[in-house]
């Protein structure tokens, strides 16, 4: 994956009035962890739309590998991003992205078992072949929050993309599994970049730096342990 830079750029919602991006700056290395943290409506999720390309920069632009993003065939940049989402078809053909003929349903059960989803999936009546939703199935099942964050996992594992980027991952989990779910984001983001979203702090103490938003900028940067000892925004929200 190519190096990605943010070089101060602004976003403008018409309905808000204002800019909810503010200058925002920042690099990720290929191979690079980083954690982006903030309150609820600091602008990360903006920043993700702008970063996956659904959205335009109003102000600065953003750079994949030196070039603008506004240059590149968005289908081929999708190809390097690991996207997160759910359609009403089968288990096995949501994490493989592909209908099931197309589908390698052993290594759908492999990453079922790594996103430790695997028994839940196996005792239903028709295991990955199930249907998420009732929407064109009756017999289909609605996943949990938690379950469903497991099974984005499990889809992030079968693509195998060289940069993952996960919006409030670990949200609807409780302590325990979201530690459990965080080591096995670290074993699936090795040798990959990797852009992890959050208001709640568990992602931030493996990732190579840390972005702390607030009010639509970018206020601090820095390690875990960096960003303790300065004492400010970060620290607070942290202790």
């Amino acid at each position: 994956l190519p190096e990605i830079e943010f070089r101060n750029v602004s976003f403008f919602y018409e309905e808000a009035g204002e800019d909810i991006l503010k200058s925002i700056s920042f690099t990720i290395r290929p191979g690079e962890k980083i954690a982006l943290v903030g309150h609820n409506g600091a602008g990360k999720t903006t920043l993700v739309k702008l970063l996956c390309g659904f959205y335009h920069p109003t102000g600065g632009e953003i750079l994949i590998g030196g070039r603008s993003i506004e240059t590149l065939n968005l289908d081929q940049y999708h190809e390097l991003l690991a996207v997160i989402n759910t359609v009403p078809v089968s288990i096995a053909s949501n994490i493989s992205a592909h209908v099931e003929a197309e589908t390698d349903m052993e290594k759908v059960r492999e990453c079922l078992h790594r996103a430790g989803l695997w028994k839940d999936v196996e005792a239903l009546e028709r295991k990955e072949l199930t249907n998420l939703t009732q929407n064109f199935d009756p017999d289909g099942i609605q996943l949990s929050g938690g379950t469903m964050q497991k099974l984005m996992l499990a889809r992030c594992l079968y693509k195998d993309a060289p940069m993952l980027v996960l919006d409030e991952p670990t949200a609807a989990l409780d302590p325990i599994a979201e530690s459990n779910m965080y080591e096995e984001y670290k074993s699936a983001t090795r040798g990959k970049s990797a852009l992890f979203i959050s208001h709640r702090l568990a992602s931030t103490k493996f990732c190579d730096k840390i972005l702390f938003m607030e009010n639509g900028r970018i206020m601090e940067t820095g390690t875990h342990d960096e960003l303790l000892k300065k004492k400010g925004k970060y620290a607070e929200v942290f202790e």
